[in-house]
């Protein structure tokens, strides 16, 4: 089963973008799930990048509800 958050972005106003590619569970030595996503910076390649989900839910959340 998917994840509700992946596939979903979301575009900044200076055109910068993040794209989730990935939710998935790790062990809790860890710290629990982690996301997987994209950092669009300009014309550029992607930055792919990981944080814990509780990380990331704190910096990004507000964007994706």
């Amino acid at each position: 089963m998917t994840h509700p958050l992946v596939g979903r972005s979301y575009t900044f106003e200076d055109g910068n973008r993040i794209e989730i590619i990935q939710v998935r569970e790790v062990d809790e030595l860890r710290g629990g799930s982690s996301v997987t996503y994209l950092a669009y910076q300009g014309p550029g390649i992607p930055q792919k990048l990981i944080l814990n989900y509780q990380q990331f839910i704190e910096i990004y959340g507000q964007l994706f509800e």
